[in-house]
């Protein structure tokens, strides 16, 4: 049964990936649409959440996105988390730069407006904190993964202050999102987290093979940044999503 459904999910999800390389080379190669436009917006955001329901991903949502011009943070367990995220907010992501080399998912990542930065080298903090800078003046939300890698989700690492500077730079509220998988005993489910050097295909084979994956969204309440440093931001931020991404009851 597990081999039927891994060969049908992925056939589906082939279909929908193909899809969306096509509306991509229509929406921004043909008609040179800009991904800031609203429609263009709404196109991604059902082609992400649709990547999720082929892999067989049901979601639960708590509470809500707070809109444009704000920064978004949240915990980061797996390649899925970009899916639901951009299937229910609409941001703009950051990514390091190696993806946009990537096949077929950094064009398609490129196209969609994701904000790539380069880890790693001299001035490279600066750089992201311009980029993120630049887009939240540009109205949008921008969300990132404030821990710079993804966790087995039972607990949330450090966030990383430093790219939280320009919410107070531009003085802009920033929403803390925690994201949970949870399995039959309340855990985040085995197979989902991307970790320790596993292969995307192998995570999702795995992944399409099960029956179901329950997932759920927390939007919290919005911060305001007026009077914060960074370092406290970062602080009440994983103080918050570590309060949501620790429950052990069941999902």
């Amino acid at each position: 049964m597990k081999l039927l459904r891994r060969v049908f999910r992925l056939f589906r999800l082939s279909l929908h990936i193909l899809t969306g390389v096509m509306l991509t080379a229509l929406m921004a190669g043909i008609l040179r649409i800009s991904f800031n436009k609203p429609f263009y917006q709404r196109l991604i955001s059902w082609w992400l959440s649709g990547v999720a329901r082929r892999v067989g991903v049901r979601v639960t949502l708590f509470g809500e996105p707070a809109g444009d011009g704000v920064l978004m943070v949240a915990n980061h367990i797996s390649w899925l988390d970009i899916a639901l995220l951009g299937g229910y907010a609409r941001p703009r992501f950051l990514s390091k730069q190696e993806v946009r080399h990537w096949p077929v998912i950094g064009w398609l990542a490129d196209k969609s407006g994701t904000l790539f930065i380069t880890r790693g080298k001299a001035g490279a903090a600066a750089q992201a904190s311009a980029t993120i800078l630049q887009a939240l003046q540009g109205g949008r939300a921008v969300l990132l993964f404030p821990e710079g890698t993804t966790t087995t989700g039972n607990d949330v690492r450090t966030f990383h202050a430093r790219l939280l500077a320009p919410a107070l730079d531009v003085g802009v509220r920033v929403q803390p999102v925690a994201l949970r998988y949870p399995g039959s005993d309340g855990l985040t489910h085995p197979l989902v987290p991307y970790v320790d050097q596993q292969s995307l295909w192998d995570n999702l084979q795995g992944l399409l093979g099960e029956q179901e994956i329950r997932a759920e969204i927390h939007f919290l309440p919005p911060l305001e940044t007026a009077g914060l440093d960074r370092k406290t931001l970062a602080a009440r931020c994983e103080q918050q999503v570590r309060a949501v991404v620790t429950q052990r009851g069941e999902g």
